[in-house]
């Protein structure tokens, strides 16, 4: 596979403290990568990073298979169209405003022009091209910004909170377009959603992050706590971890939900990480359950949706967990 980025050892901070530490990060060609992740954890200034717009105050960036330099800024800047939550309009029509970044490339305007139309007619907003931008609703001030992006013709396609303004309708078909992209023109796409549901149904693979790094899972069961016992066991104040390898230092714990076995019974034998606990969250995302026990703490488990388990489960039912020792990282 090609890459788009690799990304080793990178650590960038704004003041002092680093507020994104990544050791390594691959990203392919026509990728769709969805960022998630809590307020704060780094999800926009890694956007930020992939657009070329911040630079790390360690680390390597490779970009299509070459180390990215100051000098090289403004060359692959041109490759990458970056598109934010609130995107900025000029109080111009929205042809003009479209026509603005081939402009500005040296593009000529017959054929600045045909992308422009082209693009306004892929985001759904044909005839729209004479109207006043900063007169749009917030989904179609969107579409147009995402329009603008698209005229470029980019090779990667970064997108923040894309479906945060956007009715059922542009949502289908903002995934249509990103679809069509890296099907049919091997675009790289990352964005950053909290709408997690979004994330499964566009994505090809998910990065979590969490207080500036990658972490195997979401925050789902991400717990604070203490190594116990020379690193064998980690203690919550709740439940009590047993690692399969020491660790040597430590303040949290994940534990990845598909690692989680649910058992109705809880009879026969109870290996280590074993829980009795009761059901107090269900619902359906998509193909899968999402299973809420409370075994002291809140362990959140995805079983899938024609699972006999996941069928018979009830709020308030009494179950065992156990939880896979490959399931647990310490952070």
């Amino acid at each position: 596979m090609t890459l788009a980025y690799t990304i080793k050892d990178l650590s960038f901070a704004y003041t002092v403290e680093p507020v994104l530490r990544i050791s390594e990060l691959e990203i392919g060609r026509g990728e769709i990568v969805g960022l998630v992740g809590p307020n704060g954890s780094g999800k926009t200034t890694l956007l930020h990073i992939l657009a070329f717009l911040e630079t790390p105050q360690r680390g390597e960036i490779t970009f299509f298979g070459r180390p990215v330099r100051q000098t090289d800024l403004v060359t692959v800047r041109r490759r990458v169209a970056l598109l934010l939550q609130s995107p900025y309009l000029f109080h111009e029509s929205v042809l003009s405003n479209i026509l603005w970044g081939m402009h500005l490339r040296g593009v000529k305007p017959a054929k600045a022009r045909q992308a422009a139309l082209k693009a306004l007619d892929l985001v759904g907003l044909q005839g729209f091209g004479h109207r006043y931008a900063r007169s749009l609703s917030g989904g179609e001030s969107q579409r147009v910004a995402l329009a603008r992006a698209l005229a470029l013709e980019p090779s990667v396609l970064l997108l923040d909170e894309p479906f945060s303004h956007m009715d059922r309708q542009a949502v289908q078909q903002t995934e249509e377009i990103v679809n069509r992209l890296c099907c049919d023109n091997g675009v790289t796409v990352v964005f950053t959603t909290h709408a997690i549901e979004k994330v499964h149904v566009v994505a090809h693979r998910l990065i979590h992050l969490w207080q500036g790094r990658m972490v195997p899972t979401g925050p789902e069961n991400l717990f604070k706590g203490v190594l116990k016992n020379k690193g064998t066991l980690f203690d919550t104040g709740n439940i009590l971890v047993q690692l399969e390898n020491p660790a040597a230092r430590g303040d949290y714990i994940v534990i990845d939900p598909s690692g989680i076995g649910i058992q109705l019974d809880g009879t026969g034998e109870t290996p280590p990480n074993t829980y009795s606990g009761t059901v107090k969250g269900l619902s359906q995302e998509n193909e899968r359950v999402r299973v809420v026990i409370d075994v002291g703490e809140d362990v959140t488990a995805f079983l899938a949706a024609g699972d006999p388990i996941s069928g018979a489960l009830r709020l308030g039912m009494h179950v065992t967990v156990a939880v896979g020792p490959y399931a647990i990282s310490v952070l």
